[in-house]
C-alpha cells in the first residue's frame, strides 16, 4: 500500500519521547505510562471519529512504538485505519536491547507501508524522518514535557507546516 493514496487531510503522524525521557523511565508498565497510553489511545481514536485514517509511525522506542500498537489494535477491533512506518535507516534497531528489536520487528511487519529516509545512518537521519512525517501529514500528536530535543524540533516544524498538533504533556 502507498501511503499516496491518502489525502494529506486524512494522516495523522507521531512524535514523542523516548523511554528515559518518559515519566517512569525504561519501565514501561507503570501508573504513569498507563495515563500517557490512554491519553494516547484517545488522541488516536478522536483522530479516528474526525476522519484520519492513516497513521505515521517513526518507529523510535517509546512513545512512537505505543502510538504503533495502538493503531494496530483499532485495527484488530475493525477500525479503518492503517499504519505507515517512517524509519531513519534500516538500522534504526541495531543498537536497541533484544526484546525491543523483537518488538519493533512484530510491529513493522504489519505495517501497511514503509518509507526509509537515509540508506545508512546519518547525525541527521532521524531529523530527515521527522520532517518527512510533518511534510505528509495535516495532523501531530506529540506526547512530550516541552524539553530541547527531536520532539521540540518536530513540534515545530509541525507549526511551521501549519498542522493540527495534539499535546500529551508528559509531566502532569
Amino acid at each position: 500500500m502507498d501511503i499516496n493514496q491518502f489525502q494529506r487531510r486524512e494522516i495523522c503522524c507521531f512524535t514523542g519521547h523516548r523511554p528515559d525521557k518518559l515519566p517512569s523511565g525504561w519501565e514501561q508498565d507503570g501508573a504513569a505510562c498507563a495515563r500517557l497510553r490512554e491519553a494516547l489511545r484517545a488522541a488516536i481514536s478522536q483522530a479516528t471519529d474526525e476522519g484520519y485514517r492513516c497513521f505515521i509511525s517513526g518507529m523510535a522506542q517509546g512513545v512512537d512504538t505505543w502510538a504503533a500498537e495502538e493503531v494496530l489494535a483499532l485495527k484488530q477491533r475493525g477500525a479503518d485505519v492503517y499504519l505507515f512506518a517512517a524509519l531513519p535507516c534500516p538500522s534504526q534497531d541495531s543498537r536497541w536491547p533484544a526484546s525491543s528489536r523483537i518488538r519493533y520487528r512484530f510491529l513493522l511487519a504489519q505495517t501497511h507501508g514503509q518509507m526509509t529516509l537515509c540508506e545508512r545512518y546519518t547525525p541527521y537521519c532521524m531529523g530527515a524522518r521527522n520532517l518527512w512525517m510533518v511534510e505528509h501529514a495535516s495532523r501531530l500528536i506529540a506526547v512530550f514535557d516541552g524539553s530541547p530535543g527531536g520532539t521540540a524540533s518536530t513540534v515545530r516544524h509541525a507549526e511551521n507546516f501549519g498542522l493540527d498538533i495534539v499535546r500529551i504533556d508528559t509531566s502532569r
